[in-house]
């Protein structure tokens, strides 16, 4: 399996966790359950943003890198990502878990869109098959990764 191949269909089982999110909060579901959802997400998101950064983004830095550029916007992302689930986490008052997690939602799905259209084409088109599947044998190294 090549790397993006893995990514992409990570992103598949996040959305299809975020739609569970949005259930819950739309269905007038308690905070604490709200937040276990999300607490089941965190996890394999941090997981999946710490290997694409350690494992893929090195080898498109030189074609996409750059201050400003696609990798540094993503890497903001992660960083943000982070910080809005950690907020999340620490159980806040109703409000301002939905405010967060819209933000969130908007946030992590705009990202994923980036990656689907822009990088993970690109690194199909820069970087050869076998790299590709070997940076996966390398990331099933990383915790979580089976």
């Amino acid at each position: 399996m090549r790397i993006i191949d893995r990514f992409s269909s990570e992103h598949d089982i996040f959305i299809s966790q975020l739609e569970v999110i949005e259930d819950l909060t739309r269905g007038g579901a308690d905070v604490a359950s709200i937040v276990a959802a999300i607490r089941t997400l965190a996890a394999p998101l941090l997981s999946h943003a710490e290997r694409e950064e350690r494992a893929l983004f090195p080898d498109l830095r030189p074609s996409m890198g750059g201050e400003g550029g696609v990798l540094a916007v993503l890497t903001d992302e992660h960083h943000v990502l982070h910080e809005q689930l950690d907020r999340m986490i620490a159980g806040p008052p109703r409000w301002e878990l939905e405010q967060v997690l819209d933000a969130f939602l908007r946030l992590l799905l705009g990202h994923i869109e980036k990656e689907e259209v822009v990088v993970f084409p690109a690194a199909a088109q820069l970087i050869d098959d076998p790299r590709l599947e070997r940076l996966d044998r390398e990331i099933r190294g990383y915790a979580g990764v089976r």
